[in-house]
């Protein structure tokens, strides 16, 4: 069948991908080749076990996960930690092998680990595989296979990288990517171009319904208004289906069902009730409003990104719900300060606060059997009442971070989010001190009103929330020394998470080997 097809297929294919890629990149006979290597050493240490938000968010799910909401005392879910000084230790170890004659192929495995090696009475080590692919590209178009993580925008500063949905804060899934670069349209001279993916995955972290496939797809459209003004319209979606439910047993898993989740249909016959009236598995998305104005020496960028989970999202019932981005980027990237961006977090209504209404006396009188009506308000962001990991990824929110996850559960399992209603102000400043030390700094400030019905007492008083970064990357001093140096210093203070400071250290050591064979 073709569900149980996939998910061997994409189960197993990260576990061969090092063998392939490196087959597929290994130069023949007379062909030169380079050999890149960066192997890394990272520490982080906190005033509590509860590391500060920007030491761990954003770091595409690497950082250790002790990153928790600051629960109330007496409930299930309780995640206050003793003081005391937290110190982690990771690895980070990868290569790239390419011939010059074959460009458009490359290797790239990636093994990352880390563990507590100090301020607990026992240490925990654990290994992950954090990126494993091989990618193959023809002109425009380029194909990736296994697991890797998505580019982000805006260097670093942003509280989503530029996707509200897929912000680079947890792991990446193993599976496939075609994507389809910007590409003018023929005829236009160049006033209209678009990209697009069409993709697949499989979810293999500890979820409640066990190993549902992931399906992806996108389109974006690029209008250029002015020789200097482009205007960028995108719809992305993400649908989760198949998979072992503990309460409904096996999800369809056809061809033709994973057809229906391709198009957005409703389940068939042996769906469950709420698929056979809405649509099969669980599916969210955002669209995407950019506009980008390019001066002689900068480019201003204004960004709306809109998040959706079901039908009243994607028809703009939820607005103004969204993440604001306002950025000034320089080209000259060696200044002082060659970044600025600023983003406004608004996600509070979400269509309003029913999803339902009770018939009126009139429509009672025409359909005596319809007793409720539904009007799409509280979409209620990354939950679903089936696939109830909602849109989570090993424990964290796979998009905007400042959506909270649920704190796991007594079997270890994390429930979706219990706070999307948040209105956030959030600051990025980059550049580089003296014109050669990258800097990054960040300051976000957000007020979390939970969920119109609340998972958490703690989200009744609306707890205010501020978390600070500065991120410096020395480079290397000489070639005596020929190691990189990277500091991190991250603070929270507020009613979310345990006030805490924290600091991390990362050391680096590149090379690169050209050789011929």
């Amino acid at each position: 069948m073709l569900y149980t097809a996939m998910k061997r297929t994409l189960y197993c294919c990260y576990m061969t991908l090092a063998l392939l890629s490196l087959s597929a990149a290994l130069p023949v006979h007379g062909q030169e080749y380079d050999l890149e290597w960066d192997v890394s050493m990272y520490g982080t240490g906190s005033t509590s076990r509860s590391l500060p938000f920007w030491a761990v968010t954003g770091k595409n799910g690497i950082m250790p996960s002790t990153h928790s909401v600051f629960a109330v005392a007496g409930t299930d879910f309780t995640c206050r930690s003793r003081p005391g000084v937290e110190v982690y230790a990771g690895f980070k170890l990868s290569g790239i092998m390419v011939p010059k004659s074959l460009s458009s192929v490359s290797a790239a495995p990636v093994l990352e680990g880390y563990g507590q090696t100090a301020g607990t009475a026992a240490s925990s080590w654990r290994a992950a595989v954090n990126e494993l692919y091989a990618g193959v590209g023809w002109k425009m178009l380029r194909l990736d296979l296994g697991i890797i993580d998505r580019e982000c925008a805006y260097g670093g500063l942003s509280l989503t990288g530029g996707d509200i949905v897929w912000s680079g804060n947890a792991r990446s899934a193993p599976g496939y990517n075609l994507q389809l670069r910007w590409t003018e349209i023929p005829g236009t001279r160049g006033i209209l171009s678009f990209k697009a993916n069409y993709a697949d995955y499989i979810l293999l972290d500890r979820r409640y319904v066990d190993r549902p496939m992931m399906h992806n797809k996108s389109l974006f459209a690029k209008v250029r208004l002015h020789r200097r003004v482009h205007l960028t319209l995108g719809l992305e979606q993400w649908s989760l289906w198949g998979g072992t439910s503990p309460r409904y047993g096996e999800q369809p898993h056809s061809f033709t069902d994973y057809i229906r989740v391709v198009c957005g249909m409703s389940g068939g016959s042996d769906a469950t009730a709420s698929d056979r009236i809405n649509v099969l598995g669980d599916h969210r998305g955002r669209e995407l409003i950019q506009i980008d104005w390019q001066a002689d020496r900068f480019t201003l960028t204004f960004a709306h990104d809109i998040p959706f989970d079901d039908g009243s999202g994607m028809g703009f019932q939820n607005f103004p719900d969204g993440v604001n981005t306002l950025c000034l980027a320089f080209d000259d990237t060696d200044r002082w300060v060659s970044r600025i961006l600023y983003e406004f977090v608004y996600t509070k209504w979400q269509s309003g606060p029913d999803h339902d209404r009770p018939a009126k006396p009139d429509e009672l009188e025409k359909n005596p059997d319809k007793t409720r009506y539904i009007i799409g308000g509280n979409d209620n962001y990354f939950n679903n009442s089936q696939y109830c990991s909602g849109w989570t990824f090993w424990g964290r929110t796979a998009g905007l971070p400042l959506f909270t996850p649920m704190p796991a559960n007594a079997d270890g399992l994390v429930l979706g989010v219990c706070n999307n209603r948040v209105v956030a102000h959030h600051i990025g400043i980059g550049g580089k001190f003296a014109r050669r030390i990258p800097y990054r700094f960040k300051v976000t400030y957000s007020r979390n009103y939970g969920q119109y019905s609340q998972r958490l007492e703690l989200f009744d008083t609306m707890p205010e929330q501020l978390s600070l970064a500065l991120e410096v990357d020395f480079p290397r001093i000489s070639r005596m020394f020929p190691v990189a140096v990277s500091v991190g210093a991250y603070g929270d203070a507020g009613g979310l998470y345990e006030d805490s400071f924290g600091m991390t250290l990362r050391l680096s050591y590149t090379g690169k080997w050209t050789g011929r064979r």
